[in-house]
């Protein structure tokens, strides 16, 4: 659905401007009827929050399914363009 994909891109955009989720390269981001599923992994508990918060405070947004894992070597390098299973 177009709508997905620009909920998708809205989230990603919020992403690489938060200062505590810039840089998060292994997020896999899948948006459906308006519920965003997270999925990958980050550095530590805060940061899984913080892209929580942010995914969260995107308009259009209903819902949010983090499945965020914590893995402290996951460190950012660089905005990547998320890969997405868009369905």
């Amino acid at each position: 659905m177009p709508e997905d994909r620009k909920l998708v891109h809205a989230v990603e955009k919020a992403l690489a401007e938060g200062e505590a989720t810039r840089g998060l390269e292994h997020l896999h981001l899948r948006a459906v009827a308006g519920v965003v599923f997270l999925d990958g992994e980050v550095e530590s508990e805060e940061q899984r929050e913080a892209v929580l918060a942010a995914a969260k405070a995107v308009e259009g947004v209903r819902m949010v399914r983090n499945r965020l894992q914590i893995n402290p070597a996951a460190r950012g390098g660089g905005w990547k363009e998320p890969h997405r299973h868009e369905g």
